[in-house]
């Protein structure tokens, strides 16, 4: 049972085995050598040269995450446990980028780092082919990838024993654990100590959202006693509301309000604002931000107000918001129009930033867009400009520019509208911010600046680095508007994914399933607009037309098997299930076991379909 659930393969098992060739490698077939000639394959298709090259390096990863928090003290016990053996034992993320390392010995550190297994470095293995990361996560599986099993050859003197890492409430991939050493040190044995060590890890995570848990159901405690208005509670994988919450508003509207408070909690600790459920429903929130030390648990809301209109009366405004696609514009001086397209389907959130963002062009104010990477802050004020400047010449700036080429375009035609954007502002050296002052200056003189926009990466951006880049642009960039995460924002998914799959296939006929909706709206999207895109393209590449149904997702989407609008509801699916099959399917028994109301237990069977 064991074996049908990892991929092992050893160039030193027996010969009695068929041999193919994807392309121009062999592989053997047998038992679970297929599955290592179907890594094969997909390497080959993703253009991975067998000879190599250098192995790309991404830099952009999180060295400080809750992930490496609970993998160092194991990856340290591995160490102890095996130091008679030359090891490397290494954690990436969920997209193959290796997080941290450490070695038994000094002289397997200097030959892993010839092959740059190294923080920082990506293992994808699209782009390094088969390998103990990024097949795992291609596979969802451990493996055991000794010697010529592997496809680039530079890794052919190394054995690699991988084991998913998963989120133990979602079963979402949070990443991989990894061993690595010389072919003639590997053993058997390896596979299972990587596959109980990362075991010992999703322990450690999950008793860690156990502790934040526990913080959210008292924080849900004090606030019920302390008011008598409708409350709601939430945090990742958690949604507590009173009975009055439950009654005041459906499933769909809580998990709107969630969504859009849990976005005012990573940003106040205090927040009202009003949001807008449907064409007819506005709710009036109050938001209180719960924490853990320096981490935000989760956020509890107080419904101050729902206000129902009458739609006949109500004049209906057409909101206006930017398309979704994310594109890499590196052109410093060339404009081009868009034209941007009413939507109702978006969700508060967006529709509150869109709103924010366009009303600082027209008061051609400047602004600095943060956010996390692939949430589209580039693409969001391109849009908004060129509605309100239709014939702007945008002028990119980032850290490494040449003065010249900048002053070249900003006075080569000064009758021209020039709207700047400076990316990664916080990496400008103190030279290179002069002389963005004096393109500024020099532009202001010909009263052709329509705005200036400052893109802010928060994961690349520490506070001490935010700091300086307010400092040095002081009296410049006077707002800030956090744009969010994708995870705030599910219920955007619908018309993101509809859009992107009509964009990618050209307008095609290609289409989404309900169900496959369903299992998108359920990820939380660490990459973002981006991460979606790429996933849609995966999507795509297997099925070009027709509908995409949900076998045709990747598999670390699909086994995100737990709603994100929480495991207490997942909780009580299954108590119902449970209580209705103990009393034959009796409603009235089931009930009375589950001490509610009839009415209650239909109300909610209808909301999780049972």
């Amino acid at each position: 049972m064991e074996d049908a659930m990892m991929g092992i393969v050893d160039d030193t098992d027996g010969d009695g085995r068929k041999r193919v060739s994807p392309g121009n490698r062999d592989a053997r077939l047998g038992g679970t050598d297929e599955f290592v000639a179907a890594s094969w394959l997909r390497s080959q298709a993703a253009g991975v040269s067998p000879e190599g090259g250098d192995i790309r390096y991404i830099g952009d990863v999180d060295v400080a995450s809750r992930l490496v928090h609970y993998a160092q003290p194991v990856l340290e016990k591995l160490i102890e446990y095996t130091e008679d053996v030359p090891l490397s034992v290494a954690v990436s993320d969920n997209k193959g980028r290796v997080l941290s390392r450490l070695d038994t010995n000094s002289t397997i550190g200097a030959l892993v780092d010839t092959i740059s297994l190294a923080p920082g470095f990506s293992y994808a293995e699209s782009e390094v082919g088969t390998n103990g990361v990024g097949t795992v996560l291609e596979s969802g599986r451990s493996v055991h990838i000794v010697g010529a099993a592997h496809f680039h050859e530079r890794f052919q003197k190394y054995s690699c024993s991988g084991a998913p890492i998963r989120d133990p409430l979602s079963g979402h991939i949070e990443g991989v654990l990894d061993l690595t050493c010389l072919v003639e040190h590997s053993t058997p044995l390896l596979h299972s100590f990587v596959r109980s060590a990362a075991s010992t890890i999703e322990t450690a995570l999950l008793n860690d959202r156990e502790l934040n848990q526990r913080i959210l159901f008292n924080a849900f405690s004090k606030m019920e006693a302390k008011s008598r208005s409708p409350l709601l509670v939430a945090g990742k994988n958690v949604l507590i509301s009173t009975s009055k919450a439950q009654k005041l508003l459906d499933a769909a509207e809580q998990r709107i309000i969630v969504q859009h408070a849990l976005y005012l909690a990573e940003r106040a600790t205090k927040a009202t604002e009003e949001i807008e459920l449907s064409p007819q429903r506005i709710v009036k929130i109050r938001t209180t931000r719960i924490s853990s030390g320096k981490s935000v648990v989760g956020v509890g809301v107080s419904i101050l107000d729902l206000t129902t209109l009458d739609v006949t009366v109500r004049e209906t405004v057409a909101v206006t918001v930017p398309q979704f696609n994310v594109v890499n514009d590196s052109s410093m001086c060339a404009g081009r129009n868009s034209v941007s397209e009413p939507c109702t389907e978006l969700s508060s959130v967006w529709k509150s930033v869109t709103s924010s963002v366009r009303d600082v062009v027209e008061r051609k104010e400047s602004v600095t867009l943060i956010g996390e990477r692939g949430v589209g802050k580039e693409k969001l004020i391109r849009d908004m400009v060129r509605e309100v400047h239709p014939d702007v010449t945008f002028i990119g700036i980032e850290p490494g520019f040449l003065a010249n080429d900048v002053k070249t375009c900003a006075s080569s035609d000064g009758s021209r509208t020039v709207y700047l954007i400076l990316r990664h502002p916080e990496r400008l050296t103190a030279d290179e911010i002069l002389l963005i002052k004096e393109v500024l200056s020099e532009l202001n003189s010909q009263e052709n600046l329509v705005g200036v926009a400052a893109i802010v990466t928060e994961a690349e951006s520490s506070g001490s680095k935010e700091n300086h880049f307010h400092q040095s642009f002081r009296g410049i960039f006077g707002r800030s508007i956090q744009v969010p995460p994708l995870r705030h924002r599910t219920n955007d998914l619908p018309y993101l994914a509809r859009h992107t799959l009509s964009e990618i296939s050209g307008n095609g006929v290609s289409e989404i399933s309900s169900d496959a909706l369903e299992k998108l709206s359920a990820y939380s999207w660490p990459g973002n607009i981006t991460e979606l895109r790429n996933v849609l393209s995966k999507c795509l590449s297997k099925k070009p037309s027709g509908m995409i149904e949900m076998e045709d997702l990747p598999t670390s989407i699909c086994l995100s098997s737990i709603h994100a609008s929480g495991i207490l509801e997942h909780v009580e699916r299954e108590a119902i299930v449970k209580s209705l099959e103990e009393n034959d399917g009796n409603r009235m028994r089931a009930a009375k076991s589950l001490g509610i109301a009839r009415s209650s237990l239909y109300r909610k069977m209808k909301m999780y379909k049972i």
